[in-house]
């Protein structure tokens, strides 16, 4: 909802300086429907990344918004504790934690039998589609967003702080979904000030800020970190996000 959001306020905003939103999503996420928008739809982590790679290189990609909430880990392999103990056993010479890394005994039907008793799933990690954003296209113009649950401000700006350090993130949205749930914003940075005051960012501002020709680049780590800038209607942690081209 959040990118569809976004996407939706940068037409509406600034349709006249748009060439094209490349709006990157799963199968099942909510799309905008404009004429410069192009839906690209990914299938899993490995899909993600290639399209990341292959519009980064081949196209002069202005924005990247990364609102997309990609797992940290997905299945490496499924087997059985009577399998992998059998394959320790029979290896007793090797290194216990190689034999489970590059366990081969495994179970590769597509459905796995309701009987199936004693399963052990073995994940990987997935990697940083954000980390990859800078690395490709030095010039692009990155935010990236953080969602953490019952943390202190100080935590919770830590964090911010650190994935924009990371990442080399123009800016970061970072909100505690505690207060998400309690529909209580409790404070927030821009990229242009820093307000102490308490009082809710609207999209609007993010967008103007993105476009606004005057802006100073030379950012000050306050200014950097948007902090709880969530619209009053976005509830939920949001699944899909989108690249912009613009002129």
């Amino acid at each position: 909802k959040l990118g569809c959001t976004i996407a939706n306020k940068l037409i509406e905003l600034h349709e006249e300086k748009i060439d094209k939103i490349y709006y990157v999503c799963s199968k099942n996420s909510i799309k905008p429907n404009h004429e410069k928008i192009e839906i690209v739809e990914i299938f899993g982590t490995h899909d993600l990344e290639v399209t990341v790679r292959d519009l980064l290189k081949n196209y002069n990609i202005n924005y990247f918004i990364h609102s997309m909430a990609v797992s940290d880990y997905t299945v490496d392999y499924v087997t059985t504790a009577e399998s992998l103990s059998l394959n320790i056993n029979n290896n007793s010479n090797k290194n216990v934690l190689d034999l489970i890394c590059s366990n081969k005994n495994n179970l590769t039907d597509s459905k796995i039998s309701s009987n199936q008793d004693n399963l052990i799933i073995k994940l990987k990690k997935t990697p940083k589609i954000i980390s990859l954003i800078k690395d490709i296209s030095p010039n692009t113009y990155l935010v990236g967003f953080k969602l953490l649950d019952n943390v202190s401000e100080e935590n919770l700006i830590d964090t911010a702080v650190k994935l924009k350090d990371k990442n080399n993130c123009n800016l970061v949205v970072a909100n505690d979904l505690e207060n998400i749930r309690k529909d209580k914003l409790s404070s927030e940075m821009t990229i242009d000030e820093y307000k102490k005051e308490e009082e809710s960012l609207e999209i609007r501002e993010l967008v103007s800020n993105m476009f606004d020709e005057d802006s100073d680049t030379d950012l000050t780590q306050k200014e950097d970190i948007q902090l709880n800038a969530m619209l009053d209607y976005y509830k939920e942690v949001v699944s899909h996000g989108f690249i912009l081209d613009g002129e």
